[in-house]
């Protein structure tokens, strides 16, 4: 059997060598309704920003890709020369 120091249980197997801490379920569960409701928010923002024409979408500055792309990556594109 291989004997481990704290140093090397780091460097080898990403182990800290402490106790975890013990599962907290409320906190778990309040993270889930937290996401879902995130997912929720984003899918009607989606919606509503898709309902809109080409040229209401371009008079607040997005286009359809962007759309996606906030609602993807949680952030709006950012465009080289833009003032913003």
């Amino acid at each position: 059997m291989e004997m481990h120091t704290r140093v090397s249980l780091l460097a080898i197997h990403g182990i800290d060598g402490r106790a975890r801490a013990p599962f907290n379920i409320g906190a778990w569960l309040t993270r889930l309704v937290n996401r879902m409701q995130e997912a929720g928010r984003r899918r009607r923002d989606y919606e509503m920003l898709m309902a809109k024409s080409d040229h209401e979408l371009s008079d607040i500055g997005l286009t359809r890709a962007d759309v996606i792309a906030g609602i993807k990556y949680g952030r709006w594109p950012t465009r080289r020369g833009s003032r913003g």
